[in-house]
């Protein structure tokens, strides 16, 4: 019984440790530099891409930009970068991914943006280059900085429309941020490459890219997060802002998607009961649909915003 007692500690003593390696290997901050990373666990679907998106990089850095700062709900300092159009038809808050960063996540989308006539802001996520912060919640904690930038935004141009669009956990975050109290003037969400909770995008990052099984790994790891970061992994999903909002929605995955499964994206779609589009791209790996069908994702893109900047306020 004795040695049953000890093995017992013992093996709740690894899975804590190995939990805890895991979470802060997943959540802290790491913030990156080079536009693409050589990964043993999971390519870059645009690597392929590169050259295209440099020229995307160049030209944003190249743009004028105003840096712009708020104060989250939990004290930290961020920061974000405002690029104006010179005769504004329309508002959007893009927002990045996960350890990505604005210029790289929008490469080539900012400069249609820009030409199309929006005055876009581009926030740096908590725990991401310029915005303050040690951990990344997916989106739990994101949601409400992302509100307040919306807000801060159309308090700047309160007689524009006003869209959210995220790219993969920018993507996860805009929807969860559509649940919120959000600017009157804002009109829709772009979701691209979007995963339903932070517990199945985790789960699936644990599974497929490091062969562990969830269990009990999760567990121990949602403890991790309420003890070291304040949130929890399990508890939020996209299901509830879905419920709760009115807004239209454009969802946008590839079905090649190696990070976040096309099912999540359609799952999304499928809660949603607003007016909604999706697209799917064949093909396309994570956050790589503009690269594979640029012609249909702007088509999408443009329509989306064009049919609702015109929408009356309520």
């Amino acid at each position: 019984m004795l040695y049953v007692l000890i093995a017992f500690i013992v093996l709740v003593l690894f899975i804590l440790s190995a939990s805890l390696y895991a979470f802060m290997r997943g959540s802290t901050r790491r913030d990156r530099t080079e536009l693409f990373r050589a990964s043993t666990v999971v390519p870059s679907g645009r690597y392929r891409f590169r050259d295209r998106m440099q020229l995307g990089v160049d030209w944003f850095e190249a743009q004028q930009k105003e840096e712009l700062h708020i104060t989250s709900r939990d004290g930290l300092d961020l920061a974000a970068e405002l690029i104006e159009a010179k005769t504004p038809v329309g508002l959007v808050v893009a927002v990045h991914g996960f350890r990505s960063w604005p210029s790289r996540e929008f490469a080539l989308v900012a400069k249609h943006l820009y030409e199309q006539g929006y005055t876009v802001l581009y926030p740096y996520m908590r725990a991401h280059r310029k915005s303050a912060g040690k951990f990344i919640t997916f989106g739990v904690k994101e949601r409400y900085d992302i509100a307040a930038w919306a807000k801060l935004l159309s308090d700047r141009h309160p007689e524009l429309p006003l869209f959210l669009y995220g790219q993969s956990m920018g993507g996860a975050t805009v929807i969860m941020a559509a649940g919120l109290d959000l600017p009157k003037q804002t009109r829709g969400v772009i979701a691209d490459s979007a995963y339903f909770s932070p517990k199945d995008v985790i789960g699936t990052a644990l599974v497929e890219s490091y062969k562990v099984p969830t269990f009990p790994m999760m567990p121990a790891m949602d403890l991790w997060s309420r003890i070291l970061a304040g949130y929890s992994i399990t508890a939020t999903d996209c299901k509830r802002a879905l419920d709760s909002t009115s807004l239209p929605f454009l969802f946008i995955h590839g079905t090649n998607d190696e990070l976040v499964p096309y099912a999540m994206g359609r799952q999304n779609y499928e809660l949603c009961h607003t007016p909604k589009q999706m697209l799917t791209v064949e093909g396309a790996a994570h956050c790589a649909s503009y690269y594979v069908d640029p012609v249909r994702y702007i088509s999408y893109l443009d329509a989306f915003l064009k049919k609702y900047r015109g929408v009356p306020l309520k």
